[in-house]
């Protein structure tokens, strides 16, 4: 091989690593870095619990009985009891009706309730019962939720480089380098070499071509 093709071996050789190199630093240089923050609300383990007995902080008494019953009659508290003894918002009763207050006095109510059921608090339940003007153990359970945020950093890089080479059987020895830009429209250079151009008419030794690209 003379020195000359030896030359042009080694420029198109230089070119398409020039295009290469230059492709990955501008890369690098137009390539921001991007941050993604995920949000995750995970529940945990139940936690069961009671409160036996509680003890009420302050009792009322009440001093005019006679306007209580009034106010409750008004507020239609005793319309289960006694449907028939209410008239005029005046609460009429007798002996026989005792036996009606105690079985109500006496009578255990359950409630199972849930005082809040969120995706970032919780769950909490409560479950417990009155009787005799009492309020009786106060079951609860809750179950939390645990707040975890993710961040990822990543990198969108704009230009993508890339570089190749082949062969055929013609022969010919090629080299390709090029990038995308937003991983869409992209150009590359492509050189070929012949080394049998003296025997075929018209064949040049080398060749140059431009290319231009899009992605799908």
């Amino acid at each position: 091989m003379d020195k000359q093709k030896l030359l042009k071996i080694i420029g198109i050789i230089l070119g398409v690593a020039i295009i290469f190199i230059g492709g990955i630093y501008v890369g690098k240089k137009t390539t921001p870095i991007k941050t993604v923050t995920i949000t995750k609300y995970e529940k945990g383990e139940t936690i069961h619990d009671s409160i036996d007995k509680p003890v009420p902080v302050y009792i009322k008494q009440t001093i005019d009985t006679g306007k209580f019953i009034a106010q409750c009659v008004k507020d239609g508290v005793f319309y289960e009891l006694f449907p028939e003894k209410i008239k005029y918002d005046t609460l009429i009763l007798d002996k026989t009706d005792s036996t009606k207050i105690i079985a109500d006095y006496s009578a255990k109510r359950e409630y199972n309730e849930t005082l809040f059921d969120s995706d970032t608090l919780g769950t909490m339940k409560i479950k417990t019962s009155v009787q005799y003007n009492r309020l009786g153990t106060i079951n609860y359970s809750f179950t939390p939720v645990t707040k975890t945020v993710e961040t990822t950093k990543y990198v969108e890089r704009h230009i993508l480089p890339f570089v190749g080479a082949g062969l055929s059987t013609f022969p010919s020895y090629g080299a390709e380098a090029g990038m995308f830009i937003n991983k869409s429209w992209g150009f590359s250079v492509n050189g070929n070499y012949y080394p049998n151009y003296q025997n075929i008419q018209n064949l040049p030794k080398f060749d140059v071509s431009v290319k231009v690209l899009k992605m799908f």
